[in-house]
């Protein structure tokens, strides 16, 4: 599909699903805002936030890697032996 539309074609559905999301994430984003309303009315609580009701996965924040481990995910890429100059 990419390649038959131009980049500006690509910029102007870019543009137009960043005003107006997917419909799963619309409905749930418009059911969230419902609910986080209405418990905020009924109990009169005002830290709560529309994430909190949302149905839809929110992306967790992967923990840092240590450089140990990037040095151990680095070996494997090209055989396992890793160069060490000799001093």
């Amino acid at each position: 599909m990419l390649s038959e539309m131009s980049a500006s074609e690509f910029s102007d559905w870019t543009a137009f699903f960043s005003k107006t999301p997917f419909t799963d994430q619309l409905l749930d984003a418009e059911f969230a805002t419902a609910k986080e309303l209405m418990v905020a009315m009924f109990t009169g609580k005002n830290d709560l936030s529309a994430i909190d009701f949302s149905l839809l996965s929110q992306p967790e924040d992967e923990p840092e890697k240590t450089d140990e481990e990037l040095m151990l995910a680095g070996e494997g890429l090209f055989g396992g032996s890793r160069y060490v100059p000799a001093n």
